[in-house]
């Protein structure tokens, strides 16, 4: 009895306090929740390509986002930098590490970086000259243009730096069905029609070597010299021709005589005339 009695006390001294919530002894109050906090989210950024770029170049992330970074075609980084150092790492800054794609690949490497802070963050591609010829890109920029700057200050650099170790995210795979992008077509393809160009690059050659052959079989065109004693042969012949022509005239010399041997016989005529005329005298 009296230990029901103390029950009683206590239920109602427990009821009587201020700001009391429970309505069952060992229940904990339920948390209220920020009605304004968003989910985290995966943001997919597609590095390389058909070109050396970052697609998109310039994203909003809240904190606790993840970036994936999926790697298509060639061999690129992810690299942190600050905005006036570009092409070159940042002290303790994110780097991904080289991650490449091959044709003929099922899957893509992918980079999961975690977002830890909304301040601006400074990316860039450390193969080779990518981040001269643009491979940038910029996380929560403060203004429009603050990616332009830093594009412009990284066409301005030297020489791209390689980070070192793996900081700032995970590499992992994805199935090329589940990427972003649709890689570029194989170079193999690309590059058949220059071998194909190749021989009739040389063909020329080969056909012009036999004409330039054909004059020296034209040489032979000696022949010219051959007819060279042809052409004297005529020559000769033309004396023989002569020849006839001076029997011509050896031909004239009897009709010439022929009046001669017809003036001697008038001259006997003539005496004998005169013989006869004196004998009739």
């Amino acid at each position: 009895m009296k230990g029901f009695v103390l029950s009683l006390v206590f239920a109602a001294t427990a009821a009587a306090l201020p700001g009391a919530s429970f309505r069952t002894a060992g229940k904990l109050p339920a948390i209220k929740r920020n009605p304004l906090r968003r989910a985290s989210q995966i943001i997919p950024v597609v590095v390389g390509g058909p070109q050396d770029t970052f697609v998109p170049n310039s994203i909003t992330a809240a904190v606790g986002d993840i970036v994936q970074f999926q790697f298509s075609n060639g061999n690129h980084t992810v690299t942190q930098s600050t905005a006036d150092t570009a092409c070159t790492p940042m002290d303790g800054g994110v780097h991904s590490g080289h991650i490449p794609f091959e044709d003929g690949q099922t899957e893509v490497g992918t980079f999961n970086m975690p977002i830890t802070s909304t301040e601006p963050m400074f990316l860039y591609c450390a193969t080779g000259p990518h981040c001269q010829l643009g491979q940038v890109m910029m996380i929560n920029p403060s203004n429009a243009t603050q990616l332009a700057e830093y594009t412009k200050k990284s066409q301005q650099s030297s020489a791209s730096v390689d980070g070192t170790d793996v900081v700032g995210g995970t590499p992992g795979k994805l199935a090329l069905d589940a990427a972003a992008f649709v890689p570029a077509p194989p170079e193999e393809g690309a590059g058949g029609p220059p071998p194909a160009e190749a021989p009739p690059a040389e063909a020329p050659p080969a056909a012009e070597a036999p004409p330039a052959e054909t004059p020296a079989a034209e040489v032979p065109a000696e022949t010219p010299a051959a007819e060279a004693p042809a052409a004297e042969t005529p020559a000769a012949e033309a004396p023989a021709a002569e020849a006839p022509a001076a029997e011509a005239p050896a031909a004239e010399a009897p009709a010439a005589e022929t009046p001669a041997v017809a003036a001697p016989a008038t001259i006997v005529v003539h005496p004998a005339k005169r013989g006869f005329q004196g004998r009739m005298n």
